[in-house]
């Protein structure tokens, strides 16, 4: 699956410890609300501005972004399915064997990558066609 064409997609629900400024949850929200993307928080503890679920999201975003334990990831691939939720990045560490193969049996689109890197050379690439 194309990274571009996930990168082309606006609104995003990354999960995973979005309130912690150490955690790359955290980074990669800043990152892409400073790009102009709109972004859900979810975490299971929830917070201010945090989602416990995807259900409970306002509007359905287009891509999912796990940066969370396989564990939790894998409740949160199921629940994006139902939803109708097809696109998931796979942040390092959270795309496992087992997450990956849920991701096919669930007929998800995915990408295993850090998405902080591609936007990074995203940013790179439009620099240097200026």
């Amino acid at each position: 699956m194309s990274k571009d064409l996930f990168l082309g997609l606006n609104h995003w629900a990354v999960v995973g410890d979005v309130l912690n400024p150490d955690k790359f949850a955290y980074k990669i929200v800043q990152k892409l609300v400073r790009k102009g993307y709109e972004v859900s928080r979810v975490h299971p503890r929830g917070g201010e501005n945090v989602y416990v679920s995807l259900k409970q999201l306002p509007n359905k975003p287009d891509v999912l972004c796990l940066v969370t334990n396989p564990k939790l990831g894998a409740e949160y691939l199921a629940e994006a399915a139902s939803l109708g939720i097809t696109y998931v990045w796979l942040q390092p560490g959270a795309d496992t064997e087992e997450i990956v193969e849920q991701c096919r049996a669930l007929k998800l689109q995915f990408v295993q990558s850090c998405v902080l890197v591609e936007l990074s050379r995203r940013e790179a690439s439009e620099a240097s066609k200026e």
